[in-house]
């Protein structure tokens, strides 16, 4: 592809083809998603030393909570106007509003009602006031312009992607104020609720669609039929992906939830990083061939080889530098987030595996399927934290969230091929590929690192070493199962050679 080819791919849409539609939405989630990192990484960097520990773990809390409610109530909505072929009428859009409206001020009054109730329970006066900042989120975003999830829709996600960038950028610099005024946890608090407050204002201005409260029946049925399978996938979806945070702040500390939170967030940089290209991409372009099983099972099977080629090395790499990744960006104090760092990157190409596959059930109409899952998911979860805090406190949680994710992925696989009648090669294709990489990346790891091993810098000139060696022995792997030609169509292939044989 020359310069030109290339810039014409970036700026235009490709409505001519799925695959290319799929891969330019997939660029520019790169884009936005990498920016993000950045100005996350960057505000953490500087808001650790703006503020405590215990700070970052009564965020998380409170944060956990927020969520946990919202999804608790998920009607589906956003997840339908792009699921559903009458997601862009007027008609449908207004409907959805008013159902986001009204969700909004019942979450706002729900976390009002629990707020005292949870910090007595956690022991702790400042949470009950945190939570009744961070209450005002779910009812400004209810106002959010419906129309905004049309440029997923549609694949635009250029739109969304700088929306976001822009958001998150005002979001920052507004956390970082307050943070220096309030030296407190409630500058944090407060930069999220004018987050949203600026989300909500920023959605009218990049889309031209004005809703209005008018209700329609045949919509209404729509949205709250698929919103049914919704609900409960979500519910237990965010039991399974928080249920670690509300045990481990209540049987530790808050101070090693916050160690813990930490190290979270930087095993969650390739899954997080992942989700918003499989929500941009990968999710429109299944919804759009839900009733052509073959054709899912192809681009499934392209999808999860190259996400798996990406999050192999990315995973263990962050696992095997955490203490050294801790020592150069943070001071002393945060050291410990090293720990629930190394265990949980371990995992990240199970957990990415994991999103990829429930995603496919929920585009695919099946969302019952990925609600299986979870609950197997969430009842290892709830089985082995309290058991490995027990056994081993901070680093036994880290090392039994790692088996639960791996628990959960090999439940959706299972779901795969039995329910979506998938080939066990198609299933099974993605965890050979990441145990064969793994292989490959650690044993490169052990092999190079008497070599280049230097505290002193940090291991700084290691990593950059061992980043590239991983990158290509992923990326051989990569090759001998999808081949030198990846995404080329089958279809067209085969039309080209029978050209050339006529």
């Amino acid at each position: 592809m020359n310069l030109s080819k290339l810039l014409d791919f970036i700026r235009k849409p490709q409505d001519h083809s799925l695959k290319l539609q799929s891969m330019r939405s997939a660029f520019y989630s790169i884009v936005g998603r990498g920016s993000g990192h950045f100005l996350r990484m960057v505000g953490s960097l500087i808001l650790t030393r703006l503020l405590f520990p215990e700070a970052f773990g009564l965020m998380a809390t409170a944060s956990v909570v927020l969520a946990m409610v919202q999804l608790f109530s998920d009607t589906g909505v956003r997840t339908s106007i792009i699921q559903n072929p009458r997601g862009a009428e007027p008609e449908f859009l207004n409907t959805a509003f008013i159902i986001s409206i009204a969700r909004g001020f019942l979450l706002a009054l729900i976390i009002c009602a629990i707020a005292a109730p949870l910090s007595l329970y956690y022991s702790n006066p400042e949470l009950k006031l945190l939570l009744l900042v961070m209450a005002l989120n779910p009812l400004l975003v209810s106002f959010e312009n419906p129309a905004m999830s049309l440029f997923i829709k549609k694949f635009r996600v250029e739109r969304q992607v700088f929306f976001e960038i822009a958001i998150q950028a005002l979001g920052l610099v507004t956390s970082l104020v307050l943070a220096w005024v309030l030296r407190s946890v409630y500058a944090l608090a407060w930069g999220a609720v004018l987050a949203s407050l600026y989300r909500v204002a920023g959605s009218y201005y990049m889309h031209p669609f004005r809703p209005a409260l008018i209700w329609d029946k045949d919509a209404g049925r729509e949205l709250f039929g698929f919103g049914k399978f919704i609900f409960l996938n979500t519910m237990i979806t965010w039991a399974t992906m928080n249920i670690d945070v509300l045990l481990i702040g209540k049987l530790l500390d808050m101070e090693q939830l916050g160690f813990y939170n930490l190290g979270k967030n930087f095993a969650d940089l390739v899954p997080i990083f992942g989700l918003q290209i499989i929500g941009q991409a990968f999710f429109p372009a299944i919804s759009s061939i839900a009733n052509d099983l073959p054709r899912i099972m192809r681009v499934y099977r392209r999808f999860a080889a190259f996400a798996m080629a990406v999050a192999v090395p990315g995973g263990l790499l962050l696992a095997f530098f955490a203490g050294d990744i801790m020592r150069i960006l943070y001071d002393a104090r945060y050291f410990s987030a090293s720990i629930p760092m190394f265990w949980l990157c371990i995992a990240v190409a199970f957990r990415l595996m994991s999103i990829i596959t429930g995603t496919t059930f929920i585009a695919a109409g099946r969302p019952g399927l990925e609600t299986i899952s979870m609950t197997a998911g969430l009842a290892a979860m709830a089985v082995f934290i309290p058991l490995g805090i027990r056994l081993g406190g901070l680093q036994g949680a880290a090392m039994c969230v790692a088996g639960a994710t791996i628990v959960t992925a090999a439940a959706e696989s299972i779901c795969l091929w039995r329910a979506l009648k998938c080939s066990p090669a198609v299933t099974l294709r993605p965890w050979l590929q990441a145990l064969l990489a793994a292989i490959a990346v650690g044993g490169l790891y052990f092999l190079l690192k008497p070599l280049f091993s230097n505290p002193a810098w940090h291991n700084i000139p290691f990593m950059a070493i061992m980043s590239v060696a991983a990158l290509v022995a992923s990326a051989c792997m990569y090759g001998l199962f999808e081949g030198l030609h990846p995404f080329r169509d089958e279809a067209s292939h085969t039309n080209a050679r029978a050209g050339r044989g006529a």
